[in-house]
């Protein structure tokens, strides 16, 4: 009876221990988003690697050398900026440098913990701040973004900006920070004033010739890593609810949005587009300089 007992307890402990990296990333199929820091005066102590994935789960990688030797530095992300670090939105972790100053470690962050991350991802400011006693270094986390639209056949063509809770701005597009990317699964959202030099012709196009007007063309957007995505209009409606199915899509799709009427009394325009492939473009092209302005 003993040993049945023993082999019942070793066999519960295998089983939790085996659900326990059921959750990890290594079993994740598929990455939501990566954010990557450089720590020190540009990188010059190395990156720290944030990664998100689509069961929930995430890790934080760092690589890093010129640190305090043989050392215990505790580690955290927060909101805010380097120089004015907010709140935390990581439980505490830590790591401890080689001999020479160096540290290597994955850190796994469940669910709940990537709750409070993907809130401060959200946020304008996002860093990585570690400590060792005096010793304290940073890094502001930069990840793949939207950047400009091109829509030939309409003669759009126009840079990409974060997207706020204030009054669009005129001159550019703008992407809504809760969505997703380009590339990455669910909803990107690009959103532009129905005026001339923005979004006006795909309104125009609506007005004349309804949906078929835009069905099936291209669209392009470039990215901060210097990459075009091209898309294909595949459907057009006027809704006063825009992220209608946004929040939930766990498949790539890109959503433009544009106004009807001058006021939040009438429906906007959206059109809907699969991703059919992606290459590389220059830094030039993908990088546009903004020039937002009020309207």
């Amino acid at each position: 009876m003993r040993t049945n007992r023993r082999h019942l307890i070793a066999m519960l402990i295998a089983l939790a221990t085996l659900l326990a990296i059921d959750v990890a990333p290594a079993t994740a199929l598929t990455g939501q988003r990566t954010w990557t820091a450089k720590v020190g005066s540009g990188g010059a102590n190395g990156k720290v690697v944030l990664r998100a994935y689509t069961n929930g789960v995430g890790s934080v990688q760092v690589s890093l050398k010129g640190l305090r030797r043989n050392a215990t530095y505790s580690i955290r992300v927060r909101n805010g900026t380097c120089a004015n670090p907010g709140t935390a939105a990581s439980k505490t972790m830590s790591f401890r440098t080689s001999s020479t100053g160096t540290a290597s470690k994955i850190t796994t962050l469940l669910p709940y913990e990537m709750t409070s991350v993907w809130a401060a991802a959200r946020k304008t400011g996002f860093i990585i701040r570690m400590a060792s006693g005096t010793s304290i270094r940073c890094g502001a986390f930069k990840f793949r973004h939207a950047t400009r639209i091109v829509i030939s056949t309409l003669g759009i063509s126009l840079p990409i900006v974060r997207g706020s809770s204030s009054y669009p701005r005129c001159g550019v597009a703008m992407y809504t920070p809760s969505l997703a990317q380009p590339r990455e699964p669910g909803y990107t959202f690009l959103y532009a004033h129905a005026r001339k030099g923005m979004f006006l012709p795909l309104l125009t196009q609506y007005r004349n010739h309804g949906s078929a007007g835009l069905l099936g063309r291209v669209v392009k957007v470039y990215t901060s890593d210097s990459k075009v995505s091209y898309y294909k209009i595949v459907s057009v409606k006027k809704t006063y609810d825009v992220y209608a199915g946004a929040y939930t899509l766990n498949s790539e799709r890109l959503r433009l949005q544009t106004s009807t009427g001058p006021n939040t009394s009438y429906a906007k325009l959206t059109a809907d587009a699969v991703r059919y492939k992606t290459v590389s473009t220059t830094y030039s092209a993908s990088h546009p300089t903004a020039h937002p302005y009020r309207c």
